[in-house]
């Protein structure tokens, strides 16, 4: 594990992909961060030996959270923006951060971005749900009447949120928004607070709470959740599979810890079948936290916010009140 003690708390920390899908990652991360007198967005290389900044801007407001769009391009969202806007950054050829575009939303506090290559999906506290491309144009929007903490693309054309009241919604934007929700899915009041989406089984989707509770749900199945189990000691800020190794689960929480959940041991036992007719793991009837492998990749020495983090290809990046960035290398050994 290497880290970088930086002054700034980090609000949202992400990896940088590479230019393209096959080649090996940069290395290289994208955070937002705040302190008493100012607000940054900064490009890291994470080396096996140290952290090093390798570019950094000033941002006008303090910042909510972060999307990555492609190798270039990233999008922030802001804790109270008086012009309702995220704001699309880009990256240079000599990894320059220039802020390229502003786009205009509903929402004054952004809690939550879901990008893609395509499309840039956000939801904030005055309860609206907005579709944008790249470029800043409105794809779709719906105001849901309830404070929204989550969310997530999936499918081709489908969003997900969660909201304060416990619900998680599905929402198709080929539809008019005013058509409402085309499922939703009760557990009980506790705020939702991150969306994971399975990355080979998209079905299933794992939540995150306030409570410190996980949530794992087969959406072709059940408008309730298929199990839930006791995660934190507080809430679950963020909560994400690795993509290449789908048996994992991460999450990081108020009370410190960044955890790594591996389902491994529960395959094959008696479940329902994920795709490609294999049983997966997060849908076996013994899932709970006695079942699964779990472990606290900073130690039990951290007892401050852990905020954000990412993971891919067993290498996880993270930050948090503590001021510090962390890379934590070979997670699935």
């Amino acid at each position: 594990m290497t880290s970088k003690f930086i002054g700034e708390t980090i609000v949202c920390v992400r990896w940088r992909p590479p230019t393209n899908a096959v080649l090996e990652d940069t290395g290289q991360c994208i955070t937002v961060s705040h302190s008493s007198t100012k607000q940054s967005v900064a490009l890291w290389d994470c080396g096996k030996e140290k952290i090093t900044r390798l570019a950094v801007a000033c941002l006008d407001d303090r910042p909510s959270c972060l999307g990555v769009i492609n190798h270039k391009t990233f999008v922030v969202g802001y804790e109270n923006n008086p012009d309702s806007s995220l704001q699309v950054w880009g990256i240079g050829s000599s990894n320059e951060l220039t802020r390229t575009t502003e786009v205009q939303t509903s929402n004054k506090r952004t809690t939550q971005i879901s990008s893609s290559d395509k499309l840039v999906a956000s939801v904030g506290e005055e309860g609206f749900l907005q579709v944008h491309t790249i470029q800043g144009k409105a794809v779709y929007e719906v105001k849901s009447g309830m404070c929204l903490n989550a969310c997530s693309q999936y499918l081709s054309h489908s969003v997900l949120v969660g909201s304060s009241a416990g619900q998680l919604h599905s929402y198709d934007t080929r539809q008019s928004g005013e058509t409402g929700p085309a499922a939703t899915m009760s557990s009980d009041l506790v705020s939702i607070l991150g969306i994971a989406v399975h990355p080979t089984q998209p079905s299933i989707v794992a939540n995150s709470r306030s409570d410190g509770s996980i949530l794992i749900w087969d959406l072709r199945s059940s408008s309730f959740p298929l199990a839930t189990f006791a995660g934190h000691a507080s809430a679950i800020w963020e909560v994400q599979f690795e993509p290449e190794r789908a048996d994992n689960l991460y999450t990081c929480s108020q009370d410190g810890q960044l955890l790594l959940w591996n389902g491994a041991a529960l395959s094959g036992v008696g479940g329902l079948l994920g795709g490609g007719g294999k049983v997966s793991p997060w849908l076996t009837p013994e899932i709970s936290h006695q079942k699964m492998d779990v472990y606290n990749l900073l130690g039990c020495d951290n007892i401050l916010s852990v905020n954000s983090f990412h993971a891919r290809r067993g290498r996880v990046v993270c930050g948090g009140t503590r001021q510090t960035l962390f890379s934590v290398e070979n997670c699935e050994d």
